[in-house]
């Protein structure tokens, strides 16, 4: 029985490329050998960290040769190709070029992550949408755009040239959109947007170039997909979808943000010099808290004001910001950027500003309890943590698969000095764990010291352990929705909140004080 066309093609491939695919596993294998000793008590730790770094730089490396030889093997610049004069269908050849990619990188990718997952005494199974996410990634940021490109050129030298100057090309556009950014929050349904087109444009531009061969106009697609998403950029109505994307939070029984009372706000300015930078100053702007559920926290993701004071009116977008809303405290605080020149006029007066702050809302599970053992020990979010062999007085290492928990507050008790021979009552401490990944990752083990601190004033150099057999109280929090809140502050003078740079040996009482309570 006859091959179909596209396996003939394929098997064809594995014959004229078989170094390069050579080359391409076996680093694969000795990333695979190298990385655990980054997260393992391995004696080449101290070297491991060198080694994988210097595996993931020659890993694309590899992937870049060999994907070149596989699409330049039938070129699609000129005319003057062998195989257009044999029985070959544009779409036969374009499913053996992605068959071969698929079996020698994306099998072995894959096969890599999930025997680094085992290997660190995770669950792959645990974390299936990681690895398809990773699969993306790989997918959007490496494989689609150099195939892409090498399809528009005939060699691999050309190739490499437009790699470097597409690299610099996304570069300079990248810190374009990170000045946009530093004045604009980018509304949350933007980031799976830009992943599509990034996705899109370069694949049906091969697909084109497959069908077509018209060469300039594939160039011109490949340009064009930054500058797409550049447009998109300035065209999204962003504080539409930002305000969508976080609903008010005004009922009677949801949080409540209102004034800064009279004696707690500043009567003077800081001492000090105006902060200035890109010609924007910045405020410090304080509010109450009320009505906050016990487990709830909200983090602070962006804000907006709008002021009018004087004959002046002042709207700003929405800008990425940071700072929680959580009924430990009566006062919050958040930071905004503001023009100097529209500070410099409303300064001295007395002004009234609307807020508009967006939050992610936190919630706390119930409190667990798990047991830190000299074996490894499992912890919430599907980790792993480990005592080390040569060092019982560290901190043990967690291990997670590709990410830590959203959020996960650990208190234990801990010895003084030392495990074998403490040198006093113990005493509670507290760490925290937690963060966002969602970048492209060889490694999928991500790994975080459980260094728990007291939560006490102790005296200096004075040192505390976490022993086995320690009890360890997880409240983990996980993102349930988010909110938007609007409160109003009246009559502020916004020069004696404004943020400055405090001359040397000076201690000057700071806003952040608020968020302890009122004095007593």
């Amino acid at each position: 029985m006859a091959l179909p066309q596209p396996l003939h093609i394929f098997r064809k491939d594995v014959r004229h490329l078989w170094p390069e695919t050579l080359v391409v596993l076996a680093l694969f294998l000795a990333f695979a050998w190298s990385a655990p000793s980054r997260w393992t008590d391995s004696p080449y730790s101290a070297v491991a960290p060198f080694l994988s770094a210097f595996l993931k730089a020659l890993m694309p490396v590899s992937w870049l040769v060999i994907i070149s030889r596989l699409i330049h093997d039938e070129p699609l610049v000129g005319d003057r190709q062998f195989w257009t004069s044999r029985p070959y269908h544009w779409a036969s050849l374009l499913f053996a070029k992605l068959l071969f990619l698929v079996v020698f990188l994306y099998v072995p990718f894959l096969f890599m992550q999930v025997y680094l997952l085992k290997h660190a005494g995770l669950y792959p199974t645990t974390a299936i949408p990681a690895l398809l996410q990773n699969l993306l990634l790989l997918t959007v940021l490496i494989i689609v755009p150099i195939t892409a490109l090498a399809s528009v050129t005939a060699t691999f030298a050309r190739l490499l040239l437009i790699v470097l100057g597409a690299m610099l090309y996304v570069i300079v556009l990248s810190l374009f959109f990170a000045w946009i950014a530093f004045q604009h929050m980018p509304p949350p349904a933007l980031k799976p947007m830009l992943i599509g087109i990034f996705i899109l444009l370069p694949a049906i531009a091969l697909v084109y170039q497959y069908a077509t061969r018209k060469t300039n106009v594939t160039r011109i697609m490949l340009a064009a997909t930054p500058l797409v998403i550049l447009l998109l950029l300035f065209l999204t109505p962003a504080a539409a979808l930002i305000r969508s994307a976080y609903p008010v939070l005004a009922g009677a029984s949801n949080p409540k943000l209102g004034t800064l009372p009279d004696e707690y706000a500043p009567k003077v300015p800081k001492p000090g010099e105006l902060i200035n930078f890109r010609s924007n100053t910045q405020i410090t702007v304080p509010f109450t808290v009320a009505g906050v559920d016990k487990d709830s926290n909200y983090v602070i993701q962006g804000a907006s004001i709008s002021l009018d004071s004087a004959g002046t009116h002042y709207a700003s977008p929405y800008i990425s910001t940071t700072g929680q809303i959580n009924a430990g405290a009566p006062f919050a605080l958040v930071n905004l950027p503001m023009p100097l020149a529209v500070f410099n006029k409303v300064k001295a007066t007395a002004t009234d500003l609307h807020v508009s702050l967006v939050t992610d809302h936190l919630k706390a599970e119930p409190m667990q309890t798990w047991k830190a053992t000299l074996l490894p020990f499992a912890v919430p979010g599907h980790g792993l943590c480990s005592f080390s062999s040569h060092n019982p007085n560290a901190s043990p290492i967690c291990r997670y698969p590709f990410k830590t928990p959203e959020l996960n507050l650990v208190s234990a008790s801990l010895a003084v000095g030392s495990c074998s021979a403490p040198g006093g009552q113990s005493i509670l401490g507290s760490a925290t764990i937690g963060g966002e990944s969602g970048m492209l990752d060889f490694d999928p083990v991500i790994t975080a010291p459980l260094e728990l601190r007291p939560r006490q004033q102790t005296p200096p150099g004075m040192k505390f352990v976490l022993c086995p057999g320690a009890p360890l109280a997880f409240v983990e929090a996980h993102t349930v929705g988010r909110a938007r809140f609007e409160f109003d502050e009246k009559h502020m003078v916004l020069d004696n909140f404004a943020a400055r740079i405090p001359p040397p040996n000076t201690q000057e009482p700071g806003l952040d004080q608020l968020q302890q309570g009122p004095p007593q």
